[in-house]
């Protein structure tokens, strides 16, 4: 059938109704004249239809760099050039905030210099290939290299397939990930693996997952591997416990296992911009909250502001402590706990940066927020859909969006990272004020 696109949903598909039924469109992009295929799901969700050819192409699309892009469940935008992603995430960013009736303004878009070869986490499957999941699928496809990830993982990709072919390392069948994090420097890159077992299979320390991590540090540029139990607990098989990450000029600890950016090119500029809007000033006192190995929070407590790091991972707790250490930093507190649970309990704050997973903040650390009535508020986001939930929460109780920017971290996908500051309305401040002096 053929069909004149409308514009993108959320998550990167188009919404059509063909015939009565409301399908979801893979492949396409807005104003375009494509002929389509119904792809039953065999599930009560929206069928899903293909682009199986464009009629009357955007001035947007372009040929994908990946040859398996129709199979592999990494990337759905490498038919959109950079320009016109940009275009696209900008657009449903704003129709996302508009929604929530609030100000749709973006006020700095920033781009990747090179939007490829740019990716340094990944988690690849191993079985008898090595590679990432099929959309929808379990199944692996097999990869000897990654157009959007780092030349490391790339490698490590060429490697792995090399090593299963040799029978050096087991066909897994699927059921163990790799977890493959690029730290060290741009100039220096080295891997931090992390085995897996998942669907099922528990791996443990034992002889045969360490004759398999042994293979795997002989690699080039292998730093350490670590295995994942059962009960979730990670031991390092061979090579250090922490890699050590550069960025702008400092070290920072990162244990496997534990959340760290996924784009070297952009983080230098997100931090930056980061500390700009939270405006640290020595003597005041903030809270680093969801803050993983302590990237915020340390730079804010090395311009002198007695921070509190919230973090639900012990392992990043303790590699911000060793971080912390290295820097000579002494005006840093933690917290190993939900912020949920940690929030409430807080001191006075001048200032709270906030760094949630893609679910955004939880209701009661929203709660606890607002009624704690911090000055300023930075917000980074890597889902502009609880981004806008959260701040609509943030302005009903007083809060301004004073800045709102973009980071296109990640390239070639739909996803696309937010930074935000919120300052406390002047007029709520005083009425609270004066409540807070008539019970005093």
């Amino acid at each position: 059938m053929d069909a004149r696109l409308g514009r993108f949903a959320a998550d990167g598909t188009i919404p059509l109704e063909v015939t009565g039924r409301k399908v979801t469109v893979e492949g396409g992009i807005p104003t375009e004249t494509v002929k389509l295929a119904l792809i039953p799901t065999g599930r009560k969700d929206r069928p899903r239809a293909e682009v199986i050819s464009v009629l009357d192409p955007s001035p947007e699309r372009v040929v994908p760099r990946c040859k398996v892009i129709d199979v592999c469940g990494g990337c759905e935008w490498q038919h959109i050039s950079q320009a016109g992603q940009l275009v696209q995430k900008a657009a449903i960013v704003r129709r996302l905030l508009s929604a929530q009736r609030l100000p749709t303004r973006i006020d700095a878009v920033h781009p990747m210099p090179d939007p490829w070869a740019y990716r340094i986490r990944a988690q690849i499957a191993l079985g008898p290939e090595a590679g990432f999941r099929m959309r929808r699928s379990k199944q692996i496809v097999g990869l000897r290299t990654c157009p959007v990830a780092h030349p490391a993982i790339s490698r490590l990709l060429e490697e792995l397939n090399r090593l299963i072919r040799l029978r050096e390392i087991p066909d897994y069948r699927g059921k163990a990930l790799l977890h493959a994090q690029v730290a060290g420097s741009p100039r220096e890159p080295r891997l931090q693996l992390l085995l897996e077992g998942v669907d099922g299979l528990r791996l443990e320390p034992d002889a045969a997952t360490r004759e398999v991590a042994d293979r795997l540090m002989a690699l080039r540029g292998v730093e350490s591997v670590s295995v994942q139990t059962g009960d979730g607990s990670i031991h390092v098989l061979t090579g250090p416990e922490y890699a050590w990450v550069r960025l702008r000029g400092r070290d920072l600890a990162l244990p496997a296992g534990s959340f760290f950016q996924s784009n070297w090119s952009l983080l230098p500029d997100l931090l930056d911009r980061a500390l700009e809007l939270a405006d640290p000033q020595p003597g005041e006192v903030a809270a680093d909250i969801y803050g993983g190995v302590g990237l915020f929070g340390l730079f804010m407590s090395a311009a002198g502001v007695d921070v509190t790091l919230i973090e639900i991972d012990p392992r990043a707790v303790e590699a911000a402590r060793v971080t912390a250490a290295a820097w000579g930093l002494t005006n840093i507190d933690y917290i190993a706990a939900p912020a949920e649970e940690a929030v409430a309990n807080l001191p006075r704050l001048d200032l709270a940066l906030v760094d949630p997973p893609r679910t955004g903040l939880d209701e009661t650390t929203l709660t606890s927020l607002i009624e704690r009535d911090i000055p300023r508020i930075v917000y980074v986001s890597c889902s502009p859909i609880t981004y806008a939930r959260d701040a609509a929460h943030l302005v009903r109780a007083g809060y301004r969006i004073d800045r709102y920017e973009l980071f296109d971290f990640y390239p070639q996908t739909v996803h696309v990272e937010g930074l935000a500051l919120f300052t406390r309305s002047t007029s709520v401040q005083r009425t609270q004020q004066s409540v807070e002096d008539t019970n005093t």
